[in-house]
């Protein structure tokens, strides 16, 4: 919407124009789908109650934090992880294929070159050894 002036010199017709011209921009305050009465009370009303938020919490320690409207998520990566947000409201966490700083793993279900080495402790070397 380009800016609506009328100068000094302009003959009555023009801002009788430019005028109407600024209703036709704001709109039509019998269509608001509102309580309000005018299109700053609706903007007002629509920013109060409509969006109200949502709340992320972690699993560890069920710290949570609000997030409100104007506020940014963030996901974090580290050197082992990778966040990555696309379209259409997805974030994808990869595991890089080189993990370092690891001082403990705890799992039923690690494989490597097909062999469970927690059901099969032994065979682990078995497993690095034929790469």
């Amino acid at each position: 919407m380009a800016v609506r002036s009328v100068a000094t010199t302009d003959t009555l017709e023009t801002f009788r124009t430019t005028f109407n011209s600024l209703g036709t921009d704001v709109g039509d305050v019998s269509t608001l789908t509102t309580t309000a009465t005018n299109v700053v009370g609706a903007i007002n009303e629509l920013n109060a109650t409509t969006y109200s938020g949502f709340t992320i919490v972690d699993s560890g320690s069920s710290t949570t934090q609000a997030i409100s409207s104007g506020d940014t998520l963030t996901f974090a990566g580290d050197s082992n992880i990778n966040a990555a947000v696309t379209a259409t409201d997805t974030v994808t966490f990869t595991l890089n294929s080189s993990i370092s700083g690891l001082s403990s793993i705890d799992s039923a279900a690690i494989t490597i070159n097909s062999v469970n080495v927690a059901t099969q402790p032994f065979a682990i070397a078995q497993a690095i050894a034929l790469g």
